[in-house]
């Protein structure tokens, strides 16, 4: 839902006040599966607003969010996992 709402209007996270932009972006983030998310909307906060909500944690965020592109290439949690089998709920045969 929130991918949706960013991606057809993303003055939609800009019109939040920047201490919940700061909490959703860090909130984001912390989700492998909304760290994109989460950088798109740090990308609109302060440093001072991420360092208040997560501390050393927020200028981490902060300094990524100005270049997502290098930070999500590198996330090993994004990428495929080549070579391995993919997870079943049934593989006994008998």
């Amino acid at each position: 839902m929130l991918q949706a709402l960013m991606r057809q209007n993303g003055a939609a996270a800009r019109a939040l006040p920047e201490d919940q932009r700061s909490r959703l972006a860090v909130f984001c983030y912390r989700k492998a599966h909304l760290r994109r998310l989460g950088l798109e909307i740090a990308a609109t906060c302060s440093a001072r607003a991420l360092v208040e909500e997560a501390g050393h944690a927020g200028e981490l965020i902060f300094r990524q969010s100005r270049d997502p592109a290098a930070t999500l290439a590198s996330d090993t949690y994004l990428t495929a996992r080549e070579g391995r089998r993919p997870v079943t709920l049934c593989s006994y045969k008998g």
